[in-house]
């Protein structure tokens, strides 16, 4: 039994976000609106910051951990909906306490939402399951 309760109800609304500016090994928080839904929160990145060029992001909200970067915002959605399903500990705010039964089910999930990347275009059809 998951421990979010499912289906997300999105709504709009302001959240910190904790991002990586400049050289220096350090994290500003930075202040974004999108949408948020239980533990899971989505918002735009702008382009001028977005280092995998993905623009839109889904995060953990109560510890602002990036969880996946997405094209598209129902893409990002459709991602969380699947985490809430897990039997985790999405309501901690320390990323390593996001455990529970389902830990490697959440990790394989990941893999199967956005496959590593570098794959060549055969490795990424096998990686689908499309035919080459």
């Amino acid at each position: 039994m998951s421990r979010v309760p499912t289906p997300l109800r999105w709504k709009r609304r302001s959240f910190a976000v904790l991002e990586q500016r400049g050289l220096v090994d350090q994290s500003t928080a930075v202040a974004v609106l999108g949408i948020v839904a239980g533990p899971f929160a989505i918002y735009a990145e702008g382009r001028a910051y977005s280092a995998t060029g993905e623009p839109f992001v889904l995060i953990h909200l109560p510890s602002q951990g990036r969880i996946l970067d997405l094209p598209m915002q129902s893409s990002c959605k459709a991602a969380a909906e699947r985490f809430a399903a897990l039997d985790l500990n999405w309501w901690t705010c320390i990323p390593e306490e996001v455990i529970g039964p389902d830990l490697q089910e959440m990790r394989n999930l990941l893999l199967r939402i956005k496959p590593p990347s570098g794959l060549s275009r055969d490795a990424m059809k096998a990686w689908t399951g499309e035919e080459p």
